[in-house]
């Protein structure tokens, strides 16, 4: 069967399809990779038997498909082992940056990092990928042969694009998650995008650079909806591909309370901006 792909929306605001791919999870062949230099950010915090597992995931794709790829993995002073894990496979692949930090900063402050060492080494394209196996590696060649070909400034790993979806979640998770992103879209007044908090994406250097990221005011999950309002805000050219999530299988989940009430504060302030900026226009109107 096949499978469509959203791209940037029509003039009327609706998605238009802008291409075809085979069925779920087939990966391009290695013709179809554009020749760039790609960087994955991987933030992490207690996660070293999930990147046991991950990074020779992502090396083994690199390898496939001859992608000139490195990884980023920033950690907030774990005491699992990650280090050791990861500067073992710093040795073996040549090809992995590890910055060990001192206590826990946060998601956002994370990618700031990670986004800065891979702008600096000269990457091409950036990816936020999840460190506990959630997002698969098999979906990279597809978010490159989707910005090559649609020449997207930012293209966004979904699950609720069609095909898209999630393995392992109660009831109660699909639900919230749900909601959350209605709830984003109506904030935000974003209603093209599917999957408005997905932590799977990939960035055009250009892009990372116009939306300022090192000045980002959030630093945990809410990261993910700035990040998009900015990158909509300057007018990029943004996609979806589908993803099924898979649910980790080892460690727990760090989203906290603080978390939670940063996510609600951002939407606030952003629906008291989007207020503000109607009520602007309405009174220009009248003049």
């Amino acid at each position: 069967m096949a499978r469509k792909h959203l791209a940037a929306n029509d003039a009327d605001g609706k998605p238009r399809i802008i291409a075809k791919q085979e069925t779920r999870g087939q990966e391009p062949g290695r013709s179809d990779i554009p020749a760039k230099k790609i960087g994955i950010v991987l933030p992490s915090l207690r996660e070293a038997p999930n990147l046991e597992r991950l990074i020779p995931s992502i090396e083994a794709i690199f390898a496939r498909h001859g992608i000139d790829g490195h990884i980023f993995v920033i950690d907030d002073d774990s005491r699992d082992g990650t280090d050791g894990i990861v500067r073992g496979f710093a040795r073996e692949f040549r090809n992995i940056t590890y910055v060990q930090r001192t206590g826990k900063h946060g998601l956002g402050s994370a990618y700031r990092l990670g986004f800065t060492h891979a702008l600096r080494a000269g990457m091409d394209i950036v990816f936020e990928m999840d460190a506990d196996f959630s997002h698969r590696p098999l979906y990279i060649p597809l978010f490159l042969e989707c910005m090559d070909r649609t020449r997207a400034d930012l293209v966004i790993g979904s699950r609720y694009c069609v095909r898209g979806g999630t393995d392992g979640w109660p009831l109660k998770r699909r639900l919230i998650s749900l909601v959350a992103n209605i709830l984003t879209q109506f904030a935000l007044g974003i209603n093209q995008t599917r999957d408005m908090t997905s932590g799977f994406r990939a960035y055009t250097a250009r892009a990372l650079r116009s939306i300022d990221y090192e000045a980002l005011e959030t630093n945990g999950y809410a990261w993910q909806i700035e990040t998009l309002y900015k990158s909509r805000m300057q007018g990029h050219a943004i996609n979806e591909i589908p993803i099924i999530f898979h649910e980790r299988n080892t460690g727990e989940s760090k989203l906290g309370t603080r978390d939670i009430f940063e996510f609600i504060t951002f939407l606030f302030h952003a629906i008291l901006f989007r207020v503000k900026q109607l009520r602007i226009s309405r009174e220009r109107k009248q003049w």
